[in-house]
């Protein structure tokens, strides 16, 4: 299957109008947004300890319903530091995570390689978690950790009553659970519950500053006071104690004002404009349900055709229309499009007509 990132391609640097995820800044934008903080004025960060990351950390916690979070430069750090004191704890090295995880898709099985644990594969590849997947696990597990939701199946989310089954059976067995939330806010809505609520299924949880709350980079682990204490060695031993972080801490303060009151609003748009592609394309051009802000189109046509198709777009009309093609087996291609501010440049039906020009 080919995977054919475009994102970084020099033609992108010179569109002016994007489509998916929020507008990309330039240097001098990010410094005027961050900026914006109420909190410029207060002392620096040094070696992750400073007001500005204090006070994020305690609105994260808040919003989540956990004691205390930590702020990390990189998912990567902090999700391995979970899942290193889990397996110290346990003293056992098996993690169950989904075949099209985050954790065991895109970072070259570093869970594997560096950390010396073994996946033990729950779910289905294109699906989220079903119950029969939870019971099928075995109980000499370190951690079960849990994709909501899993983007590299589509952005698919399990229901609610699986989640509570995966809650039941990992207290039944004495199994810590772990939400990989990169994109928790985004997909809470789907159940209509708080983010609190969907983060009171796990003993942890990771959440993304720079995906829907726009940071320049960075995410938060929350969970209770001891546990996120015990993570901060694994935290340096990792290599996640930058001398200063601010640009992060800054822009994640900001994304928290501008950017989370929208995101029902850029889930709500997920569904009307998928939708109304359905209604031009077929319904072959969404192929999974939408559940959240982010979802899969499939065009009839070549990925080499689309690609040629796309970047002839950029260069003539500055538009930047997908990040990342991905071929299908029947030779068909899909794109991600993650609502967020890039759309507000566009109408619905401006884009899907734009859409339908490629064919």
């Amino acid at each position: 299957m080919i995977d054919e990132i475009l994102m970084g391609h020099p033609l992108m640097a010179k569109c002016t109008k994007f489509v998916t995820r929020h507008k990309p800044l330039t240097h001098r934008q990010w410094l005027a947004a961050m900026q914006q903080a109420p909190q410029l004025d207060l002392a620096l960060d040094i070696y992750g300890e400073g007001p500005t990351i204090d006070i994020l950390e305690d609105k994260m916690a808040k919003l989540l319903g956990k004691e205390k979070a930590i702020f990390v430069h990189k998912g990567m750090v902090g999700q391995h530091s979970v899942l290193l004191q889990h397996a110290k704890a346990s003293g056992k090295s098996k993690i169950a995570i989904h075949p099209q995880s985050h954790i065991h898709h895109d970072e070259s099985m570093a869970y594997q390689e560096l950390l010396g644990l073994e996946g033990v594969m729950f779910g289905k590849n294109g699906c989220a978690i079903e119950e029969d997947d939870i019971n099928g696990l075995p109980a000499d597990l370190a951690l079960i950790s849990v994709e909501l939701p899993i983007r590299r199946a589509g952005y698919r989310l399990p229901e609610w009553e699986t989640l509570m089954h995966l809650k039941l059976h990992c207290e039944t067995n004495a199994i810590p659970l772990h939400i990989d939330g990169a994109r928790l806010f985004e997909c809470a809505d789907y159940w209509q519950k708080s983010y609190a609520e969907v983060a009171a299924l796990a003993d942890s949880v990771y959440v993304s500053l720079y995906k829907t709350l726009g940071a320049a980079a960075g995410g938060i682990i929350a969970g209770d006071k001891a546990f996120i204490e015990q993570l901060l060695p694994w935290r340096s031993r990792l290599g996640g104690n930058i001398l200063t972080v601010f640009p992060y801490v800054l822009s994640a303060l900001v994304g928290i004002e501008k950017y989370l009151p929208r995101v029902s609003e850029f889930n709500q748009r997920a569904l009307t404009l998928s939708q109304l592609i359905k209604d031009k394309l077929g319904d072959c051009a969404i192929p999974n349900k939408v559940q959240c802000n982010g979802f899969v189109v499939e065009l009839p046509i070549t990925p080499s055709q689309l690609k040629e198709k796309a970047l002839s777009v950029a260069e003539n009309e500055r538009i930047w229309l997908f990040d990342r093609i991905i071929a299908t087996e029947n030779n068909t291609s899909h794109f991600e499009i993650q609502i967020g501010d890039a759309m507000d440049d566009w109408s619905d039906q401006a884009y899907v007509n734009k859409l339908a020009s490629l064919l």
